[in-house]
């Protein structure tokens, strides 16, 4: 998680595909084009903070959560937001499955997370 983060902050493109889970949707796309939306995404933001705020597992289906506050900005906007990521190991490394988005949150533990974000209708 923080070394995706990194990369982020860094817009080391290619270490955030290679870091993709094959099943992630974005997988499904060409690389070049994926990459090229990275690239974009980390040179237009400036990735400034990051706080773990919980961790889980690896549950018995195989996935890790990390639930993390990102202190993202952009031309002078806050674009700060808190997720909870799952992560599944592929053989060779924990990879990025998927994530559950919200916009900053007061909660300090994945399933108060999850349960605001079911409330909201997320």
């Amino acid at each position: 998680m923080r070394s995706r983060f990194a990369a982020f902050a860094r817009a080391e493109v290619a270490y955030l595909w290679k870091t993709l889970h094959p099943d992630h949707p974005l997988r499904a796309s060409p690389e070049r084009e994926v990459i090229a939306s990275l690239r974009r995404a980390a040179e237009t933001n400036r990735y400034q903070s990051l706080a773990i705020l919980d961790a889980q597992g690896p549950d018995a289906e195989g996935i890790a959560r990390v639930l993390f506050r990102a202190g993202v900005f952009s031309k002078g906007r806050d674009l700060g937001f808190t997720e909870c990521s799952e992560f599944a190991h592929d053989g060779v490394g924990w990879r990025y499955l998927r994530g559950v988005m919200g916009q900053r949150s007061d909660a300090k533990d994945i399933p108060t997370f999850l349960a605001e974000r079911t409330a909201a209708g997320a």
